[in-house]
């Protein structure tokens, strides 16, 4: 019963079911090397002409979809070219400060 306990007590997570049903690798590099970013994590890549139209998809509704925002920028690992973030420039209506400033 005690081996019962200790697997109920413990989390699961995405490398329980990764090697539930074989053995776990020795060398266990989960990141990137260039930008540190986790390797399973299945992101867009502006080096692929497929996922650049997506970016370039989201960017334009996103303009159209927000007036205020004055353009939009991918950032990604300049080595093997994952998407991080975008960066966001936000229009000063009439030249006034405003909060965001």
């Amino acid at each position: 019963m005690a081996k019962f306990k200790a697997r109920t007590n413990k989390p699961l997570d995405r490398d329980y079911f990764k090697y539930k049903d074989r053995p776990k690798p020795k060398d266990n590099k989960k990141l990137t090397p260039c930008c540190e970013q986790d390797v399973d994590h299945d992101v867009l890549n502006v080096k692929k002409k497929a996922d650049w139209e997506l970016i370039e998809d989201y960017i334009e509704q996103k303009l159209f979809e927000y007036s205020d925002t004055e353009s939009i920028t991918p950032v990604s690992c300049k080595k093997c070219g994952r998407l991080m973030n975008y960066l966001s420039k936000i229009k000063d209506p009439k030249g006034r400060k405003g909060w965001f400033n």
